[in-house]
């Protein structure tokens, strides 16, 4: 619609002109010729061309495309110098925690070696005490039945007397290897502690037993009960010190 009216605006004078140019003066006819000139003109001349804005747009987008660089991916680049010091650093790791192991295990081996040894010592000090203590029960089962006269019997109880004081000096200085772990160590030394106390009550005992032999008083024959059941009850304590530090190096109750 719009278009249309331009149109008019445009074609009308012209139409007028035409229709009314014989009844124009000269002058109206000069002027009118020269304002249909300058419309024609105006007409005839195109218009500055305005630039494609899109075209222009794309041609720029594609332009701006061209001009930016192509960002190159990331390549992971290994070093093979780092990558062979890794390798060589992981491998001497491993050669050393291997070699640790081996120690380790070397060095508790010696541990439960230093243990049996101890353990064997202490068995032998008990087994000292056997016959003596044999020949002691087998007195006095005698003196009951009439068989064997006091005198053997106090004989064997003096012999019973010494062994055990011998026996409580023995345990008490008996060494543990210095070269164990510090609780292996105090439990071993725990034990020797109680093994001696153990005939030190022992001791007592066969001194109440000679008494009573001296004086037949029944009261000597009640001390040698308490120190008899006190010497096993260190024994027992002794035992289990020893027990429990062949555990802590890893060895079985029963080994040997």
């Amino acid at each position: 619609m719009k278009l249309l009216r331009v149109l008019a605006w445009i074609f009308l004078p012209f139409i007028i002109i035409f229709f009314s140019w014989k009844k124009l003066g000269r002058v109206s006819r000069i002027g009118g010729a020269i304002w249909a000139g300058l419309v024609l003109l105006i007409i005839v001349i195109p218009t500055e061309e305005k630039p494609n804005v899109t075209a222009t747009g794309e041609t720029e987008k594609v332009a701006t495309q061209e001009k930016v660089p192509e960002v190159e991916k990331a390549v992971a680049v290994v070093d093979k110098g780092t990558a062979k010091t890794d390798e060589e650093a992981e491998k001497k790791a491993k050669e050393e925690a291997d070699l640790k192991a081996k120690n380790d295990a070397a060095t508790k081996k010696a541990y439960q070696k230093e243990v049996l040894a101890f353990e064997k010592s202490v068995y032998a000090l008990e087994e000292t005490m056997s016959p003596i203590m044999s020949t002691y029960q087998e007195a006095m089962t005698g003196l009951g039945n009439g068989t064997v006269d006091i005198y053997t019997v106090y004989e064997a109880t003096e012999n019973a007397k010494k062994a055990a004081d011998h026996l409580q000096s023995q345990f008490y200085n008996l060494n543990v290897p210095e070269s164990l772990p510090k609780d292996v160590k105090e439990k071993l030394n725990a034990a020797t502690s109680d093994l001696s106390t153990a005939y030190y009550s022992k001791g007592k005992a066969f001194d109440a037993v000679l008494e009573f032999l001296d004086d037949q008083k029944p009261s000597h024959m009640s001390k040698f009960k308490d120190e008899i059941a006190m010497s096993d009850s260190f024994v027992m304590n002794g035992i289990l010190k020893l027990m429990e530090a062949k555990e802590a190096v890893g060895l079985k109750l029963d080994a040997k």
